[in-house]
């Protein structure tokens, strides 16, 4: 499955230990929505460490089979759910543009090939894919209502957050963490700004002093409670 899912699970408590932080603040048979789950390392650790009921959501397919193997693994059926579902600001079908099919692999988008910058890119793949939003998904399926989101999807974070609106207003929610480019100040304020709207107050930001000089040193975890 190449060298990238290994990767993440080392890499696991340094790479963001400000996620790994906050995580830990979590209680017993809390609910946390990973948005953007990814092959599942930080489900996981929820799930295990803090016996988190997580609902995890990655659109990538290969992401998607490792995300449920780790799972399966992990004996975890019981309080993980997986869905390959696209959060976003409508329900739809689309594409899920994907530069990289591989296990692990990230920077894709739903909807628009735009980057975490902002910038257009080539997907090598196009992936069908459905598209709602996480206000829909909740009316719709009625799950355990979310007390933590955690969102880290590479550039679409203004869709999911204005898709989000009643679920981040209601006061069930207790916190939040979203990963933003601190480089697009004009888009990541506005994200923020949506967010405080919702009566979540902005903590901090915080990322791993390993990705100083690396084209992801503009990439931070924003930490929201209410």
């Amino acid at each position: 499955m190449g060298d990238l899912p290994l990767w993440r699970a080392q890499t696991l408590l340094t790479k963001e230990p400000e996620t790994i932080e906050w995580i830990d603040t979590f209680n017993d048979d809390e609910v946390l929505f990973d948005i953007g789950a990814n092959v599942g390392v930080y489900t996981i650790y929820a799930a295990l460490g803090r016996k988190v009921r997580v609902l995890a959501f990655e659109p990538l397919a290969a992401n998607y089979f490792l995300l449920n193997r780790n799972i399966e693994e992990n004996r975890l059926s019981e309080t993980v759910s997986a869905y390959c579902l696209a959060l976003n600001d409508a329900d739809m079908t689309g594409s899920f543009h994907v530069r990289d099919t591989g296990f692990g692999s990230a920077l894709s988008s739903f909807a628009e090939a735009v980057d975490h910058k902002g910038e257009p890119f080539t997907a090598r793949f196009e992936q069908g894919m459905v598209g709602m939003t996480l206000d829909g998904f909740i009316e719709r399926f009625q799950p355990p209502f979310p007390d933590h989101i955690k969102i880290d999807v590479d550039g679409i974070e203004d869709k999911i957050v204005n898709g989000a609106a009643r679920t981040l207003a209601d006061p069930r929610l207790r916190s939040l963490s979203i990963e933003l480019d601190a480089a697009r100040p004009d888009y990541t304020d506005a994200v923020v700004r949506n967010i405080e709207a919702a009566g979540l107050s902005l903590i901090g930001k915080r990322r791993a002093a390993e990705l100083d000089d690396t084209p992801f040193a503009d990439i931070y975890n924003y930490l929201f409670r209410r």
